[in-house]
């Protein structure tokens, strides 16, 4: 059994240009083709994850008579939970399309190494409520022998937690507090492979992913000395991830021709997801009713 041809070509685009991509992640789901030509499938995603990111940019203070200075930025323990709707389409027998709509929120902690050089880190909080989500993707089924079926998924995922508040303290000058406001969103990219092996009306999968991140975070606010307003500050740095390489895995239990019930996880070195989803096909479970 073969992906139709179109399919082939499309997954092949995708990993060209997600492969010039520079991790928070998105539920994969068992990476092959799950609907038959033209069928389509709605369902219900949810997602819990944590993961480190890292990033390089630049700061300005107007403090003291202003200054500026490059900063790395370090994220620990980002949490993000995500709830999307699915919609996917069956465009051959071996290839699916589908779109994700919902939202995610952020929490970790914020490390900032800048001015001075040599100076001890600032830190903060991170804590963005639910902003807008949303992802598209595609699976294909790469060849099937008995039980066993050998696949692949690409997605791309975009995340735009809401603003979160920003405070710190200079640790090499405990009278300065910086106040303000930090913005972060990113977009992640997956490219996963997988072998699903079925017993009766469970699938069972396991394979590697590569994952991608892009981002930026905002940062800006005012600086007080011994409480008395002093100056602004703002920040602008470029995010990415720090582990690429991991293992998914995950079981697919079709509840009963129309409904089908997924688990699964996602580990890297320094990022973890656990995943659940619902789906349902409309025109077979409407035409049962």
């Amino acid at each position: 059994m073969r992906v139709c041809g179109i399919g082939s070509g499309v997954m092949l685009v995708m990993v060209g240009v997600l492969g010039s991509v520079a991790s928070a992640g998105a539920p994969i789901g068992a990476p092959i083709a799950t609907l038959e030509e033209q069928e389509w499938a709605v369902g219900l995603e949810y997602g819990y994850e944590k993961t480190d990111l890292e990033g390089f940019g630049s700061g300005l203070r107007t403090s003291g008579g202003g200054s500026t200075y490059i900063e790395t930025v370090d994220i620990d323990g980002l949490a993000t939970r995500m709830i999307f709707g699915h919609l996917a389409y069956g465009v051959c027998d071996n290839w699916d399309l589908f779109l994700r709509v919902g939202a995610a929120d952020g929490q970790g902690s914020i490390r900032i190494q800048g001015a001075p050089p040599g100076g001890s880190p600032e830190r903060s909080g991170y804590a963005g409520d639910y902003g807008v989500a949303w992802g598209v993707g595609t699976r294909a089924t790469f060849c099937h022998w008995g039980p066993w079926r050998f696949g692949g998924l690409l997605q791309a995922t975009w995340f735009d937690a809401k603003r979160s508040d920003f405070l710190s303290t200079d640790p090499d000058a405990v009278d300065t507090v910086f106040a303000g406001s930090a913005d972060l969103d990113f977009w992640q990219a997956q490219v996963a492979l997988a072998a699903v092996y079925q017993i009766d009306t469970l699938r069972f999968w396991v394979g590697p992913f590569l994952q991608f991140v892009e981002g930026d975070m905002e940062r800006r606010g005012r600086i007080f000395v011994s409480g008395v307003d002093s100056g602004s500050f703002r920040g602008s740095t470029d995010i990415g991830e720090t582990s690429q390489f991991g293992l998914h895995a995950g079981v697919d239990w079709e509840v009963t021709s129309r409904i089908n019930c997924r688990m699964e996880g996602q580990l890297t070195r320094d990022s973890w997801l656990l995943g659940i989803s619902g789906v349902i096909r409309p025109e077979e479970f409407f035409a049962g009713l």
